[in-house]
């Protein structure tokens, strides 16, 4: 850079003599050629009067400053130019940066909206058979029993586990017991209605949340899923069966009580003869 600073100075230097020159040279013209001066060319030019010498010298001046200002101005129009292009450089730097920045930040927010939505699966989810959890049910039980009232739903509640498991569990292991249970969990998710909400409670007792007209209604529902895993071939244990207890939303129900109700209902579908639906 001092390199091009100093041959620019020179440059300007340069103009300025000739410029000078120039000057020098048409006024010795003007004073041959149209005043009519009766020395010679070379001696005007190079011997002026002491009139003449000031007004060229006094020219020289002036040309070496015009020069001087006009390269001025356009030096600083190319540092002008020189700055709004790094300026622009840096802001295209900036926006780069930034937008990488950005990309990171949104990848980081999925992920950890990745994370905190995994969590929130596992914290509702039973790990054995991936429905519901005892979690889970207790919070949609509740909110059901708060909206029931005003909405007029038919609210059931239904329990059901499956009949001699622990035979299962002697005969062939737990870990035939835990398929079984996966099994079970699979066949009720695709024959349970849309609307109802499947839950593991603990062990082999699970529950659902459907809704019914009438007590009817429900058993039809409830000897629908009955009916469907007497049928079905359970991959390591055979054909099983289950016993299920129903309930429907009484006014001024609460949690405990529709709960208490459907686990009578359970206890006497076993205590009459399992592999049935007892509607209480």
């Amino acid at each position: 850079m001092k390199t091009l600073s100093r041959f620019f100075s020179y440059g300007e230097a340069l103009l300025g003599i000739v410029g000078a020159l120039l000057f020098w040279l048409v006024d010795a013209t003007i004073e041959k050629y149209l005043i009519g001066s009766t020395q010679s060319y070379l001696d005007i030019l190079l011997c002026p009067g002491t009139h003449e010498f000031r007004i060229r010298l006094l020219a020289t001046g002036l040309i070496l400053l015009l020069v001087f200002i006009a390269a001025l101005l356009l030096r600083r129009k190319e540092d002008s130019e020189a700055q709004m292009q790094h300026s622009r450089f840096l802001v295209e730097e900036m926006a780069i940066k930034l937008g990488q920045k950005n990309e990171r930040l949104q990848v980081e927010i999925a992920h950890r909206k990745a994370i905190e939505q995994r969590l929130e699966t596992l914290a509702e989810t039973d790990q054995l058979t991936g429905v519901y959890n005892r979690r889970k049910f207790d919070e949609l039980m509740n909110l059901e029993l708060r909206q029931e009232p005003r909405y007029h739903r038919g609210l059931s509640l239904a329990m059901l586990d499956i009949d001699h498991f622990k035979e299962v569990n002697d005969r062939h292991g737990h870990a035939v017991g835990d398929a079984v249970l996966q099994e079970l969990a699979r066949l009720i998710e695709s024959t349970r209605r849309e609307a109802d909400s499947f839950f593991r409670v603990g062990g082999e007792e699970f529950c659902l949340i459907t809704f019914a007209s009438n007590g009817a209604n429900l058993e039809t529902a409830c000897e629908k899923i009955r009916k469907a895993v007497t049928e079905h071939d359970f991959d390591k244990a055979g054909h099983l069966a289950i016993s299920i207890g129903a309930t429907q939303y009484q006014d001024g129900d609460d949690y405990d009580s529709l709960f208490k109700r459907a686990d009578a209902a359970l206890y006497k579908a076993k205590r009459t003869g399992r592999d049935r639906v007892v509607i209480v």
